[in-house]
């Protein structure tokens, strides 16, 4: 891993590839970082473990780009695996669930991932104080592609090999080889040139 300038957590460093790379730029609290092998980290990327968070794992030849935020709180946990690239101003926060992102996966800029809600059905307490909520974890399979903006939350699962359209915000389950679109998200074909049901 080349070290360039001062980090603000540098302890946290222990656990990283050597044949890394965190821009010196990087904005990292994360005692439970663990990299793999020619992971690239760019400037201005956040890496953030609350004190009740997770860990944060980013497998071999991944890259995640700049003004992208990683953020574990209240147990969950984010795992990304080998040749996904997160390409900049992504928000990824497991809150309460994980974040599971597996192999040779696209995420386009701007993609927000969020497996928990926020409470709003108590009239008689401000929103920021209600509780949060979760359906559970996202999952994100081998070979996805998520273009620019899409939003996946709480409890989806996002088949191998799906393609989901820009702008989509994902509430329930796409299958393997689906190419979705819209807000919500709905099939509208499959690549391999399979109709939506």
């Amino acid at each position: 891993m080349k070290l360039v300038g001062p980090y603000k957590a540098r302890r946290t460093l222990i656990n990283l590839s050597k044949r890394s790379f965190i821009s010196p730029h990087a904005d990292i609290h994360c005692p439970s970082l663990h990299l793999g092998q020619m992971v690239f980290i760019d400037d201005h990327v956040t890496l953030y473990a609350h004190r009740d968070g997770g860990g944060i794992r980013i497998g071999d030849y991944s890259s995640v780009q700049r003004y992208t935020i990683f953020e574990t709180i209240r147990g969950g946990e984010i795992v990304i695996g080998q040749h996904t690239h997160i390409q900049s101003g992504c928000n990824l926060t497991a809150a309460l669930g994980n974040i599971r992102i597996g192999d040779h996966v696209q995420l386009a800029p701007r993609c927000a991932l969020y497996p928990y809600q926020h409470g709003i059905t108590d009239l008689d307490r401000p929103i920021a104080k209600q509780p949060l909520t979760t359906r559970g974890d996202i999952v994100i399979e081998d070979d996805a592609w998520l273009g620019v903006g899409v939003m996946v939350m709480d409890g989806v699962t996002i088949g191998r090999g799906a393609v989901i359209g820009a702008g989509a915000v994902v509430t329930k389950d796409i299958p393997p080889l689906a190419i979705a679109v819209g807000s919500p998200a709905r099939v509208i074909g499959y690549r391999d040139g399979g109709s939506p049901d």
